[in-house]
C-alpha cells in the first residue's frame, strides 16, 4: 500500500513538474523557459519608469530600441509602453519558487533622456557613455518600493539624484553641475570618479554622499551619514545639523 501510494504521488509530482515549463503554470511555480529577445515598437519618449522584477540597460543612440530578454515562459508578463513621454516597463511576473531572480532584462538605445525611475530591485546600468544635457535618477520617492542599484557613466551638463530609501548609485564621468538629493533611508551616492564643477547636496540619508567637486560643494548635512570629498574645491558651503560631517581628502 505504501508503495503505491509513493508511486502515485511521484507521478503526480512528475505532471506537475512537467506543467511548469509553459507560460500557462501558475506563476509561483512557472519556470523560465528557454531565454529569448523580443524588440517592442514604442512611441517616443524622454522617461522611463521601471518596475520591480527588471535590470535596465540603457544607451544612447541615433534610434528608439526596446529589447526584452526574458525566458519564453515569462517574456508575456513583461510591457513596454508609452504615455505622455514616459516609458514604462513593468513585469508581472510575481512570485518565483522554482526560477532564478533576476532572469529579465530591458535594453532601452533613446536618443534622448531626461529621467529614469526605478522601482526595481536590480540594476540601471549604461552601455557606453549617457551625454544627455541634463539627466534625473529617481528611486524610492513615491512609495515603499524595492532599493536596487545605479551603474552609470555620464557626461552631462546637469545630473540630479533623487532617493528616499536605500539605493545605491554609482556614477562615473564628467558633469557640470551635481545635486544629490538623499530625503531619507540610507541610500549611498559613490561619484569618486565623477568629476563635478559645482556640487549642492541634500543629505538626509544615514549613508555617505562620496563627491569629486572642483569648484564648489554646497549643501546641509541633517543625518548621520556624511558628505566624502574627494577634492577640496575652493568654495565650500556645507551646514552641518547632526552627526554626519564633511570629510575632507
Amino acid at each position: 500500500m505504501q508503495k503505491t501510494t509513493f508511486k502515485i504521488l511521484s507521478f503526480l509530482f512528475l505532471i506537475a513538474l512537467f506543467s511548469c515549463d509553459s507560460e500557462n503554470a501558475p506563476n509561483c511555480f512557472r519556470t523560465s523557459g528557454t531565454k529569448i529577445t523580443q524588440e517592442i515598437t514604442v512611441g517616443s519618449f524622454d522617461r522611463i519608469n521601471i518596475s520591480q522584477g527588471i535590470e535596465l540597460i540603457i544607451k544612447e543612440g541615433p534610434e528608439t530600441k526596446v529589447m526584452i530578454e526574458s525566458g519564453q515562459n515569462l517574456i508575456s508578463g513583461i510591457t513596454a509602453e508609452v504615455s505622455e513621454g514616459q516609458l514604462y516597463l513593468r513585469n508581472s511576473n510575481g512570485c518565483n519558487w522554482v526560477r532564478d531572480y533576476n532572469d529579465t532584462k530591458v535594453y532601452v538605445t533613446t536618443p534622448t533622456l531626461v529621467n529614469v525611475y526605478s522601482s526595481s530591485q536590480f540594476g540601471v546600468k549604461s552601455d557606453g557613455v549617457l551625454s544627455f544635457p541634463v539627466l534625473t535618477l529617481q528611486s524610492g520617492m513615491f512609495s515603499n518600493t524595492a532599493s536596487g542599484t545605479f551603474e552609470l557613466e555620464v557626461n552631462c551638463g546637469g545630473l540630479t539624484v533623487e532617493d528616499n530609501e536605500a539605493t545605491f548609485f554609482k556614477v562615473t564621468g564628467n558633469v557640470a553641475t551635481l545635486n544629490v538629493n538623499f530625503y531619507d533611508g540610507n541610500a549611498r551616492f559613490d561619484g569618486s570618479n565623477l568629476i563635478a564643477d559645482q556640487v549642492h547636496c541634500f543629505q538626509r540619508s544615514s549613508n555617505d554622499i562620496i563627491v569629486n567637486p572642483i569648484s564648489k560643494i554646497s549643501g546641509t548635512i541633517y543625518s548621520t551619514g556624511n558628505i566624502v570629498l574627494k577634492n577640496t574645491p575652493s568654495i565650500i558651503e556645507v551646514t552641518q545639523l547632526y552627526q554626519g560631517h564633511l570629510i575632507y581628502p
